[in-house]
C-alpha cells in the first residue's frame, strides 16, 4: 500500500494523508487572479499548449427573462427610430 503524506512548507507540521494507487509529479504555480467583472465568472484551467495553469472568464449564460429584456429593448430602439424617421 502506498500512502501520499502532505507537509506545511513552513514548519514542516503533518497535514493529512491519503492512500494512493499510483504516483504523481507534483508541481506548484503562481496564478495571476482576474477581478470581477459583470456578466462573467473566472475558472481555473490547464492550457496544454503553454503547459500551464490560467485563469479564463467564462460568461454567465442568460436567463430567459434576460433574452426577452433584450429583444424588448432592441423592438423600442427600432421603433423610436421608425418614428423619428417617418417625421
Amino acid at each position: 500500500m502506498k500512502v501520499l503524506l502532505r507537509f506545511n512548507k513552513k514548519d514542516n507540521s503533518f497535514i493529512d494523508m491519503q492512500t494512493v494507487n499510483e504516483e504523481y509529479i507534483y508541481k506548484y504555480q503562481d496564478v495571476e487572479e482576474l477581478p470581477n467583472k459583470d456578466g462573467y465568472y473566472t475558472r481555473l484551467e490547464y492550457d496544454e499548449k503553454a503547459k500551464k495553469a490560467v485563469m479564463k472568464y467564462i460568461e454567465i449564460p442568460k436567463t430567459s427573462e434576460d433574452k426577452i429584456k433584450e429583444l424588448e429593448e432592441a423592438f423600442y430602439a427600432m421603433q423610436e427610430q421608425m418614428l423619428q424617421n417617418s417625421n
